[in-house]
């Protein structure tokens, strides 16, 4: 065979590198951490005016230039990933934003690598990019979301008060009305002629109706607003839902529980006692379970609520269908509170559903620190 020479890659120019860097969206930079914590920019761009608003022999001789349009929200995460990269040796990550003159802002993204300079420091070698645009556009979504979210809380609100109300409603003015008729009736068949069959049979025909009606108006009223719910708190309503639960459908169901009354905000007792309706509502239509096992166990400052069957379970891809709204509701509901939940599925090994709820109000997690402008790595 012929003898092909082999080509070695070209090296790019000096000068092509430099166009290439003068047309970046950003910054190129060299950082290098000194043994005395401070920070020193060897080599910065051109670009350096145009995203900074700072000329590149200013950065160059002064590096603390950069820390002083920082964002003060965004300080300690710049100096605490530079710290991280500097101990680990790992790729330096970071977003924030910058202040520039005339209420400014700008959101830059950092991307450097570092390397072991012979005295041990680090040597970073990256690029500043501007990603305001893209960052302003996901800001803008999560506020999307976050408003879509309220939203739906604030329906799912007022869907528990317009239920409250109709169940009352029902319980107190049509409740009260059917009884009364039931008394007047009862008053006007016993002074029927007790040897008129026809009429005596229509009053008993009459009276079943009646009977049937009030427990129709109770069962609506109790699926609107669970009365028990109110006046008994969330155990108790929990082990009736359950119960009727197992009547209805033949499925045993079981509660375990850390106590007997848990005392709980309105707004926690009616969204758990609604994704436990929901959850059960869920098995009946399509798990084809034999057994339900239900925990709710309240620790000193949150409450977990599990539950858990048997039934034929389902896979991610039926979990992401496009309509599958039950699961997807009850995580907005949690999450609206806080809280957190898991679903777990195997087809043929049933569903496991776990919520952890807080029971206190955030703790803060904002709590500002000082630290030296740069911190030099730990030995």
């Amino acid at each position: 065979m012929p003898n092909i020479p082999r080509t070695q890659p070209s090296k790019p120019s000096p000068d092509k590198l430099q166009g290439f860097i003068a047309n970046l969206p950003g910054m190129a930079c060299q950082m290098e951490l000194q043994e005395d914590g401070s920070l020193i920019f060897p080599y910065v761009s051109e670009g350096c005016s145009a995203l900074l608003n700072i000329a590149p022999s200013d950065l160059q001789s002064d590096a603390s230039r950069l820390l002083s349009i920082i964002h003060p929200e965004d300080v300690a995460s710049f100096l605490d990933t530079l710290k991280q990269s500097a101990q680990t040796m790992c790729f330096w990550n970071w977003e924030g934003r910058i202040n520039l003159p005339h209420d400014e802002t700008k959101w830059l993204s950092l991307g450097a690598t570092p390397q072991s300079m012979p005295n041990g420091l680090p040597r970073w070698e990256g690029i500043l990019l501007d990603i305001t645009q893209s960052k302003l556009g996901e800001l803008e979504v999560k506020r999307a979301q976050q408003q879509l979210q309220e939203l739906s809380s604030h329906i799912q609100d007022a869907k528990e008060q317009e239920r409250l109300r109709i169940a009352r409603e029902v319980h107190d003015e049509i409740g009260s009305l059917l009884t009364a008729i039931k008394i007047d009736f009862l008053w006007l068949s016993q002074r029927l002629p007790k040897d008129n069959l026809q009429l005596t049979d229509k009053a008993k025909t009459i009276e079943d109706l009646v009977n049937k009606v009030i427990i129709s108006a109770s069962n609506l009223a109790h699926s609107l607003r669970p009365g028990i719910l109110d006046c008994f708190g969330l155990i108790a309503a929990l082990e009736i839902e359950a119960q009727e639960f197992s009547k209805r459908s033949g499925i045993t169901c079981t509660i375990t529980k850390s106590q007997d009354y848990i005392d709980l905000p309105e707004t926690h007792s009616i969204t758990l006692f609604r994704i436990f309706q929901e959850a059960l509502n869920n098995i009946l239509k399509h798990a084809k379970a034999k057994n339900v096992q239900v925990e709710i166990v309240k620790g000193e400052d949150h409450l977990e609520l599990i539950i858990e069957d048997d039934g034929v379970g389902f896979s991610d891809d039926a979990r992401l269908k496009p309509r599958s709204f039950g699961l997807r509701g009850i995580h907005e509901r949690i999450e609206h509170l806080g809280g957190t939940v898991r679903i777990s599925s195997t087809p043929g090994e049933g569903t496991h559903i776990a919520i952890f709820l807080p029971l206190e109000g955030e703790n803060g997690n904002g709590n500002t620190h000082q630290q030296a402008l740069f911190d030099a790595p730990s030995p």
